[in-house]
């Protein structure tokens, strides 16, 4: 039997006094204690760097504001593990996270982990829960081999094939959009092997207003239809299932068809609930029939958020932009 890998954990945090000590809490439970924790201060003014040396982590200090694909790379450089597990400072680490991540990694032939988040939040509002439960749901369908997805929420990897693919691009600058994404594109087109472990769980603190979501979702598909766009004609993969890729077209038309042919637009609208039932199912299942009510209301405008964010992209490729 393979001995387990030495794992460095990595977190990036810039002003996450708040939320920071329950992550490191997590990770100091760990039933596999980490080789070692590195926080990276990416220029906090609240104290971030005194909370961690209370829980004896490795800071590395920076002087100013580079962004989170840019914090991660420098304490992957700074990592002495076998292994890199990056996360949020707004993360709890389930206690047998890492020891499932160790033992996934145990197989030679896998070069890194995804996790998802667990089903249950601190939180009670509604836009927080859709949230949560959408990454849930869209990383529960992935495949459990070889995808091509890197979610930094909970994710590790092999700290030599992470150096030999560069680490995340640092053209993505300020808080993390697709940097991960892009990352996972790249080790998956180079053929290593990540896998997809739904035991591996943490819980994402993050609350969200009904127009956070809105910006968020706008912002991350801006940031997918660019990378999209840039690797035009490469291999591609997304965890966003086919169902809602197809549902993007067809709320715009049943939209733009409501004034001019509104028996259309009712197909249409009949059309987009169809192609979201199996995710409006689960959440009936996991939130009862009244939040699956509501999200069918929202969804709707969720996902013309994401078109335009889409078009958005389409535009500021054509003027250049391509990040």
């Amino acid at each position: 039997m393979n001995p387990r890998p030495r794992i460095s954990v990595v977190i990036p945090t810039h002003n996450g006094a708040a939320t920071l000590p329950a992550c490191l809490q997590s990770l100091r439970s760990s039933s596999l204690p980490p080789h070692e924790l590195i926080v990276v201060d990416d220029c906090s003014s609240d104290g971030s760097a005194e909370i961690a040396q209370q829980f004896q982590c490795c800071i590395v200090r920076l002087d100013e504001n580079i962004g989170a694909a840019r914090a991660r790379n420098r304490g992957a450089q700074t990592a002495t593990g076998d292994v890199l597990f990056f996360t949020d400072d707004d993360v709890i680490v389930a206690p047998d996270a890492l020891a499932q991540v160790a033992e996934d990694l145990s197989a030679p032939l896998s070069a890194g982990v995804v996790g998802l988040p667990a089903r249950e939040i601190p939180f009670h509002n509604f836009a927080s829960h859709y949230k949560n439960l959408w990454m849930r749901f869209t990383y529960l369908r992935l495949p459990r081999e070889r995808i091509g997805v890197f979610d930094t929420t909970v994710a590790a990897i092999r700290r030599q094939v992470f150096l030999e693919l560069g680490g995340f691009d640092e053209n993505y600058s300020g808080a993390s959009i697709a940097e991960d994404t892009e990352f996972g594109q790249r080790a998956w087109a180079a053929g290593h092997m990540l896998v997809s472990d739904p035991q591996v769980a943490v819980t994402h603190c993050k609350h969200y207003t009904l127009s956070q979501v809105l910006s968020t979702d706008f912002l991350r598909a801006r940031a997918l239809m660019l990378m999209r766009l840039r690797k035009w004609g490469q291999p591609f993969f997304t965890s966003v299932p086919l169902f809602y890729q197809l549902a993007v077209p067809v709320i715009f038309a049943a939209v733009f068809a409501g004034p001019f042919v509104p028996l259309l637009s009712v197909v249409l609208f009949a059309a987009f609930y169809a192609l979201n039932a199996s995710w409006l199912a689960y959440l009936a299942r996991e939130r009862g029939p009244r939040f699956a009510l509501c999200a069918a209301l929202f969804q709707p405008i969720d996902v013309l958020a994401v078109g335009a964010g889409m078009l958005a992209a389409m535009i500021d490729f054509v003027r250049g932009v391509r990040y």
